[in-house]
């Protein structure tokens, strides 16, 4: 599996976890429905130190999960 690939799934989990979809995602966390989409699908790059931040912060992730997600998205 690539590591866009696994950072998709991880992303797809935390997210439908947090009972969101990808427009309360988006509304969340500043980044555009189709940027998660590709994201989710592995059809784009890594994701910028930012953008992961806004993720882990729109949602709620604690320490470890942040950490597990920002690992995922290190290419």
């Amino acid at each position: 599996m690539a590591q866009t690939e696994a950072f998709g799934e991880l992303l797809r989990g935390y997210r439908r976890a947090a009972e969101l979809t990808i427009e309360d995602l988006s509304s969340a966390s500043g980044v555009s429905v189709r940027a998660i989409g590709d994201m989710e699908r592995g059809r784009s790059r890594g994701p910028q130190r930012r953008t992961v931040a806004a993720f882990a912060d729109a949602l709620g992730l604690g320490p470890v999960d942040r950490r597990v997600l920002e690992d995922a998205a290190r290419v």
